[in-house]
């Protein structure tokens, strides 16, 4: 399994269109508002990761994916929750997830906690839908809690052109180091085949065994340098 940092005009359209296709198929389906840019947003400026079965497939052969940025790139989606009192880099944003085939999209969420540990991440925040679909539930299961009353969210509409509700929802502290810790271990220790995490600059490649994974889950920050051909910055 390889989770690979998507940089070309080629990855990013590929991505863009599994996520509307993906979107579409999600319970009752639903899409980007016409007046939006929070997608483009995200697609352009966001890194975004794919996952893809085999090292080194083709686009076409992603897997699932999710764009992660900080607030020292671009600010949040939304005002809430105020995060201004953390460094801006170690304020990560997670969005667009998606997924094409079953379990996929539960393994894009999970490791994405190795790449929050890479940023060396020091609060997560997602924006879940709520209602009229509710995917919570997904994310409660990896500690994330409630960060402030639901939204009306003003990017999206059902495929009937109806409002659409989100939670904003955070993970920090000891639930954010477990998660992070949960991402590293999926990637590299719960297989014997080889699984990598590849970043665009340089050519950065994380890619561990289980018995060096021992060393590193503990203090993931410390592990980062040592597991990246390369230097690990934030």
């Amino acid at each position: 399994m390889e989770l690979r940092q998507l940089t070309t005009e080629l990855e990013r359209q590929t991505y863009a269109s599994y996520l509307a296709r993906a979107r579409g198929t999600r319970g009752r389906g639903f899409r980007e508002r016409e007046t939006s840019r929070n997608s483009r947003a995200h697609l352009e400026l966001g890194d975004l990761y794919g996952l893809f079965e085999a090292e080194g497939a083709p686009v076409d052969e992603m897997r699932a994916g999710f764009i992660i940025h900080s607030m020292a790139s671009f600010p949040l989606s939304y005002p809430k929750p105020d995060l201004t009192h953390l460094p801006p880099w170690s304020v990560i944003e997670g969005s667009e997830l998606w997924s094409l085939s079953k379990g996929s999209g539960r393994v894009a969420k999970i490791v994405a906690g190795a790449v929050a540990g890479v940023m060396q991440a020091k609060a997560m925040v997602l924006y879940s839908l709520l209602k009229p679909i509710d995917l919570t539930r997904y994310y409660y299961e990896d500690g994330f809690v409630n960060a402030c009353d639901p939204v009306p969210w003003p990017y999206v509409e059902t495929l009937e052109g109806e409002t659409m509700w989100v939670q904003p929802l955070i993970l920090e502290g000891a639930p954010l180091e477990k998660y992070i810790r949960a991402g590293f271990e999926l990637l590299f220790r719960s297989s014997d085949s080889p699984r990598k995490l590849r970043f665009a600059e340089a050519g950065q490649t994380v890619e561990q065994n289980a018995a060096s994974m021992e060393h590193a889950s503990p203090h993931i920050k410390q592990a980062v340098p040592e597991a990246v051909n390369g230097e690990a910055s934030h």
